[in-house]
């Protein structure tokens, strides 16, 4: 669904409440129709990231769909206010839990390995459930979001990319991602 700014400040309550904040910008929460829960991530004006990976993120979440990946519920493209609206998930994202900072609640290990079984499916539909294969670039803790049952579900597409299909004789050799989390190779 395609929002207006006006409709992103009602469904944020003017921005009243901060879910967290990222390279793209600050994550608010919202509601739609007073009833349906929502992450509205509003593009920062001084965001490195911009146009090119919001475009990014709404082209790939627009075509793929699965459990364990997070679901794009709408956005507000209107001038130079860019937002994406997911749906809302209400434990946070995995660092919170793992650095205690979720009110000192310790993640049982029948809840972590679900978390990684969870993780692992959705990567596991990026790059062979999908065509063409995607990879996500930018998997971190804070890029694994949980819902109320501790699913976990993966989110920030925009640094994805599809995967060469073979045909192809152009291969990107840009690192992209977060250091720390990159694959040495």
């Amino acid at each position: 669904m395609r929002f207006t700014y006006t409709e992103v400040q009602e469904m944020t309550n003017s921005f009243e409440r901060v879910l967290g904040e990222g390279g793209f910008g600050v994550v608010y929460h919202g509601c739609i129709n007073g009833t349906q829960q929502v992450a509205v991530k509003l593009l920062s004006q001084s965001s490195s990231q911009g146009y090119k990976h919001f475009k990014a993120e709404v082209e790939l979440l627009m075509r793929v769909h699965h459990i364990n990946l997070v679901s794009l519920v709408g956005y507000c493209d209107e001038g130079d206010h860019l937002a994406l609206i997911y749906e809302y998930m209400s434990n946070g994202d995995l660092k919170q839990h793992i650095s205690g900072n979720r009110g000192g609640f310790v993640l049982s290990w029948e809840t972590r390995l679900k978390i990684a079984a969870n993780v692992a499916l959705g990567l596991e539909y990026l790059h062979i459930g999908c065509k063409p294969a995607m990879v996500h670039r930018d998997i971190k803790c804070t890029n694994i979001l949980l819902d109320e049952h501790y699913q976990a579900k993966l989110a920030d597409f925009g640094l994805s990319r599809s995967f060469s299909t073979g045909s192809e004789t152009y291969v990107s050799t840009v690192v992209a991602g977060t250091p720390g989390y990159l694959d040495p190779e």
